[in-house]
Protein backbone atom coordinates (compact mmCIF):
# COMPACT_ATOMS: atom_id res chain seq x y z
CA UNK A 1 0.00 0.00 0.00
CA UNK A 2 2.73 2.40 1.02
CA UNK A 3 4.72 1.46 -2.07
CA UNK A 4 1.72 2.21 -4.34
CA UNK A 5 1.16 5.59 -2.65
CA UNK A 6 4.85 6.43 -2.98
CA UNK A 7 4.74 5.45 -6.66
CA UNK A 8 1.69 7.70 -7.21
CA UNK A 9 3.47 10.65 -5.53
CA UNK A 10 6.57 10.04 -7.67
CA UNK A 11 4.52 9.92 -10.87
CA UNK A 12 2.73 13.14 -9.89
CA UNK A 13 6.06 14.86 -9.19
CA UNK A 14 7.44 13.79 -12.54
CA UNK A 15 4.25 14.95 -14.26
CA UNK A 16 4.43 18.34 -12.53
CA UNK A 17 8.04 18.81 -13.57
CA UNK A 18 7.05 17.87 -17.13
CA UNK A 19 4.25 20.46 -17.15
CA UNK A 20 6.59 23.13 -15.77
CA UNK A 21 9.24 22.26 -18.37
CA UNK A 22 6.72 22.38 -21.22
CA UNK A 23 5.45 25.75 -19.98
CA UNK A 24 8.99 27.12 -19.82
CA UNK A 25 9.80 25.88 -23.30
CA UNK A 26 6.56 27.34 -24.67
CA UNK A 27 7.30 30.74 -23.11
CA UNK A 28 10.86 30.73 -24.47
CA UNK A 29 9.61 29.87 -27.95
CA UNK A 30 7.04 32.66 -27.81
CA UNK A 31 9.43 35.24 -26.36
CA UNK A 32 13.00 34.11 -27.18
CA UNK A 33 15.92 35.93 -25.54
CA UNK A 34 17.56 38.62 -27.63
CA UNK A 35 14.41 39.58 -29.58
CA UNK A 36 14.46 43.30 -30.43
CA UNK A 37 11.53 45.40 -29.27
CA UNK A 38 9.33 46.06 -32.34
CA UNK A 39 9.36 49.55 -33.81
CA UNK A 40 6.20 51.53 -34.35
CA UNK A 41 4.71 51.75 -37.84
CA UNK A 42 5.66 55.45 -37.94
CA UNK A 43 9.32 54.66 -37.21
CA UNK A 44 9.34 51.91 -39.84
CA UNK A 45 7.92 54.26 -42.47
CA UNK A 46 10.46 56.92 -41.55
CA UNK A 47 13.41 54.52 -41.82
CA UNK A 48 12.30 53.36 -45.26
CA UNK A 49 11.97 57.01 -46.27
CA UNK A 50 15.54 57.65 -44.97
CA UNK A 51 16.87 54.67 -46.94
CA UNK A 52 15.22 55.68 -50.20
CA UNK A 53 16.17 59.34 -49.78
CA UNK A 54 19.84 58.39 -49.27
CA UNK A 55 19.71 56.16 -52.34
CA UNK A 56 18.11 58.88 -54.49
CA UNK A 57 20.77 61.38 -53.45
CA UNK A 58 23.51 58.91 -54.41
CA UNK A 59 21.86 58.24 -57.78
CA UNK A 60 21.58 62.01 -58.39
CA UNK A 61 25.35 62.35 -58.15
CA UNK A 62 25.53 60.14 -61.24
CA UNK A 63 22.41 61.48 -62.92
CA UNK A 64 20.90 64.80 -61.69
CA UNK A 65 17.52 63.77 -63.16
CA UNK A 66 17.25 61.23 -60.33
CA UNK A 67 16.26 64.06 -57.98
CA UNK A 68 12.81 63.93 -59.61
CA UNK A 69 12.24 60.34 -58.49
CA UNK A 70 9.35 60.07 -55.97
CA UNK A 71 10.05 59.42 -52.30
CA UNK A 72 6.60 59.25 -50.79
CA UNK A 73 5.66 61.05 -47.57
CA UNK A 74 6.94 60.42 -44.06
CA UNK A 75 7.41 62.46 -40.90
CA UNK A 76 10.09 61.76 -38.32
CA UNK A 77 8.37 60.44 -35.20
CA UNK A 78 9.44 61.26 -31.66
CA UNK A 79 11.09 57.90 -31.12
CA UNK A 80 14.33 57.78 -29.07
CA UNK A 81 15.25 54.45 -30.67
CA UNK A 82 16.03 56.27 -33.92
CA UNK A 83 18.98 57.92 -32.17
CA UNK A 84 20.11 54.86 -30.22
CA UNK A 85 22.95 52.59 -31.44
CA UNK A 86 21.63 49.62 -33.40
CA UNK A 87 22.68 46.58 -35.40
CA UNK A 88 21.14 47.08 -38.82
CA UNK A 89 21.00 45.51 -42.28
CA UNK A 90 19.49 47.19 -45.34
CA UNK A 91 18.50 45.04 -48.34
CA UNK A 92 17.13 45.91 -51.78
CA UNK A 93 15.20 43.66 -54.15
CA UNK A 94 14.32 44.01 -57.82
CA UNK A 95 10.58 43.34 -57.92
CA UNK A 96 7.40 43.86 -55.98
CA UNK A 97 7.58 40.78 -53.74
CA UNK A 98 10.77 39.89 -51.91
CA UNK A 99 10.08 36.13 -51.83
CA UNK A 100 9.86 35.95 -55.65
CA UNK A 101 12.37 38.49 -56.92
CA UNK A 102 16.10 38.95 -57.08
CA UNK A 103 18.15 40.32 -54.24
CA UNK A 104 20.15 43.30 -55.44
CA UNK A 105 22.29 43.64 -52.36
CA UNK A 106 22.35 43.64 -48.57
CA UNK A 107 24.76 45.44 -46.26
CA UNK A 108 24.87 46.07 -42.55
CA UNK A 109 26.69 45.72 -39.27
CA UNK A 110 26.63 43.07 -36.57
CA UNK A 111 27.70 45.65 -34.01
CA UNK A 112 25.86 48.84 -32.96
CA UNK A 113 28.41 51.34 -34.26
CA UNK A 114 25.89 53.92 -35.48
CA UNK A 115 22.45 55.10 -34.43
CA UNK A 116 19.52 53.32 -36.06
CA UNK A 117 18.73 56.18 -38.44
CA UNK A 118 22.39 56.81 -39.32
CA UNK A 119 22.98 53.13 -40.01
CA UNK A 120 20.00 52.89 -42.36
CA UNK A 121 21.18 55.93 -44.32
CA UNK A 122 24.76 54.63 -44.44
CA UNK A 123 24.06 51.09 -45.61
CA UNK A 124 21.18 51.84 -48.00
CA UNK A 125 23.47 53.24 -50.70
CA UNK A 126 26.20 50.57 -51.00
CA UNK A 127 23.57 47.84 -50.63
CA UNK A 128 21.90 49.12 -53.81
CA UNK A 129 24.83 50.47 -55.83
CA UNK A 130 27.45 47.76 -55.44
CA UNK A 131 29.41 46.23 -58.34
CA UNK A 132 26.80 43.56 -59.15
CA UNK A 133 23.71 45.74 -59.11
CA UNK A 134 22.50 46.58 -62.64
CA UNK A 135 18.89 46.66 -61.40
CA UNK A 136 19.45 49.66 -59.10
CA UNK A 137 18.92 52.27 -61.81
CA UNK A 138 16.65 55.29 -61.94
CA UNK A 139 14.61 53.63 -64.69
CA UNK A 140 13.78 50.78 -62.28
CA UNK A 141 13.13 52.97 -59.26
CA UNK A 142 9.52 51.80 -58.91
CA UNK A 143 10.63 48.15 -58.94
CA UNK A 144 13.04 48.55 -56.03
CA UNK A 145 11.84 47.05 -52.74
CA UNK A 146 13.59 48.03 -49.54
CA UNK A 147 13.86 45.75 -46.53
CA UNK A 148 15.34 46.76 -43.16
CA UNK A 149 16.41 44.33 -40.43
CA UNK A 150 17.12 45.49 -36.87
CA UNK A 151 19.20 42.78 -35.22
CA UNK A 152 19.33 41.63 -31.63
CA UNK A 153 22.60 40.59 -29.98
CA UNK A 154 24.18 37.34 -31.12
CA UNK A 155 23.92 34.32 -28.82
CA UNK A 156 26.42 31.47 -28.75
CA UNK A 157 24.75 28.20 -29.73
CA UNK A 158 25.75 25.51 -27.27
CA UNK A 159 26.35 22.74 -29.82
CA UNK A 160 29.06 22.04 -32.40
CA UNK A 161 28.94 20.26 -35.76
CA UNK A 162 26.77 20.52 -38.86
CA UNK A 163 24.08 17.98 -37.96
CA UNK A 164 23.72 18.89 -34.24
CA UNK A 165 23.40 22.57 -35.17
CA UNK A 166 20.84 21.81 -37.89
CA UNK A 167 18.78 19.90 -35.32
CA UNK A 168 18.35 22.92 -33.02
CA UNK A 169 18.07 25.85 -35.47
CA UNK A 170 14.59 27.36 -35.84
CA UNK A 171 13.86 28.01 -39.55
CA UNK A 172 12.58 31.48 -40.49
CA UNK A 173 13.46 32.74 -37.01
CA UNK A 174 17.18 32.30 -36.43
CA UNK A 175 19.74 34.51 -38.07
CA UNK A 176 23.13 32.79 -38.23
CA UNK A 177 26.77 33.81 -37.92
CA UNK A 178 28.66 30.75 -39.08
CA UNK A 179 32.34 29.80 -38.99
CA UNK A 180 34.91 27.18 -38.12
CA UNK A 181 36.00 27.64 -34.51
CA UNK A 182 33.93 30.82 -34.34
CA UNK A 183 35.81 33.80 -32.91
CA UNK A 184 34.24 36.45 -30.69
CA UNK A 185 36.46 39.24 -31.98
CA UNK A 186 35.02 42.19 -33.87
CA UNK A 187 37.22 41.44 -36.86
CA UNK A 188 35.54 38.33 -38.23
CA UNK A 189 37.82 35.72 -39.85
CA UNK A 190 37.64 35.24 -43.59
CA UNK A 191 35.99 31.82 -43.39
CA UNK A 192 32.80 33.08 -41.83
CA UNK A 193 29.40 34.11 -43.18
CA UNK A 194 26.23 35.82 -41.99
CA UNK A 195 22.66 34.86 -42.86
CA UNK A 196 19.69 37.05 -42.05
CA UNK A 197 16.43 35.24 -41.17
CA UNK A 198 15.02 36.12 -44.58
CA UNK A 199 17.57 33.71 -46.07
CA UNK A 200 15.28 30.88 -45.02
CA UNK A 201 13.03 31.85 -47.95
CA UNK A 202 15.55 30.21 -50.28
CA UNK A 203 16.54 27.25 -48.09
CA UNK A 204 13.78 26.34 -45.61
CA UNK A 205 15.50 23.13 -44.45
CA UNK A 206 18.07 23.71 -41.72
CA UNK A 207 20.79 21.41 -43.05
CA UNK A 208 20.50 22.75 -46.62
CA UNK A 209 20.54 26.26 -45.20
CA UNK A 210 23.77 25.59 -43.30
CA UNK A 211 25.47 23.81 -46.21
CA UNK A 212 24.74 26.73 -48.55
CA UNK A 213 26.07 29.18 -45.97
CA UNK A 214 29.20 27.08 -45.41
CA UNK A 215 29.95 27.16 -49.12
CA UNK A 216 29.52 30.93 -49.09
CA UNK A 217 32.14 31.06 -46.34
CA UNK A 218 34.49 28.75 -48.26
CA UNK A 219 33.96 25.82 -45.91
CA UNK A 220 33.54 22.20 -47.01
CA UNK A 221 30.61 20.41 -45.31
CA UNK A 222 32.43 17.06 -45.08
CA UNK A 223 35.77 18.43 -43.92
CA UNK A 224 34.68 21.38 -41.79
CA UNK A 225 31.22 20.16 -40.70
CA UNK A 226 32.35 18.49 -37.44
CA UNK A 227 34.12 21.71 -36.32
CA UNK A 228 31.33 24.06 -37.31
CA UNK A 229 30.23 26.63 -34.73
CA UNK A 230 27.48 29.23 -35.00
CA UNK A 231 26.00 32.16 -33.17
CA UNK A 232 22.33 33.00 -33.70
CA UNK A 233 20.41 36.24 -33.47
CA UNK A 234 16.87 37.52 -33.88
CA UNK A 235 15.79 40.43 -36.04
CA UNK A 236 12.80 42.62 -36.62
CA UNK A 237 12.48 42.73 -40.42
CA UNK A 238 10.10 45.02 -42.27
CA UNK A 239 9.50 45.54 -45.98
CA UNK A 240 8.90 48.85 -47.68
CA UNK A 241 5.31 50.10 -47.75
CA UNK A 242 3.01 50.42 -50.74
CA UNK A 243 3.46 54.21 -50.78
CA UNK A 244 6.42 53.78 -53.12
CA UNK A 245 4.81 51.04 -55.20
CA UNK A 246 6.00 47.90 -53.44
CA UNK A 247 4.45 45.14 -51.35
CA UNK A 248 4.29 45.67 -47.60
CA UNK A 249 4.95 43.18 -44.85
CA UNK A 250 6.97 42.50 -41.74
CA UNK A 251 8.27 39.61 -39.72
CA UNK A 252 10.00 39.13 -36.41
CA UNK A 253 12.85 36.73 -36.86
CA UNK A 254 16.58 36.49 -36.54
CA UNK A 255 18.06 38.04 -39.78
CA UNK A 256 17.57 37.98 -43.81
CA UNK A 257 19.59 35.80 -46.15
CA UNK A 258 22.97 34.44 -46.64
CA UNK A 259 26.23 36.30 -46.90
CA UNK A 260 29.89 36.85 -47.43
CA UNK A 261 32.95 38.24 -45.70
CA UNK A 262 32.86 41.67 -44.08
CA UNK A 263 34.33 44.85 -45.41
CA UNK A 264 35.53 46.53 -42.22
CA UNK A 265 34.76 46.97 -38.51
CA UNK A 266 32.03 44.36 -38.40
CA UNK A 267 30.27 45.44 -41.61
CA UNK A 268 29.08 42.44 -43.62
CA UNK A 269 27.67 41.92 -47.08
CA UNK A 270 24.71 39.51 -47.26
CA UNK A 271 23.70 37.50 -50.31
CA UNK A 272 20.24 36.01 -50.75
CA UNK A 273 20.99 34.41 -54.09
Amino acid sequence: MRQRARARRLCFAKGARSVILRAALTKEAADPPGAPVPLTDASRRWLHFVARRALRQAMARRDPAALDLPLGDASRPDDPRLDAPARVYVSWYDGVQTHQNQLIGSLGSLEPWLSLEQAVARYAVPAALGPRLPAARAARWHRLVGEISVLGPAQELGVQGLDPIAAVLVPHRDGVILGRGLAQAVEVPRQQAVALPSAWRQSPRARDFLVALMRTAGLAPLHDGPRLRVRTFLAETFVEAVAVGVAAGSTLAPSGPAAAAGERMGERMASLA
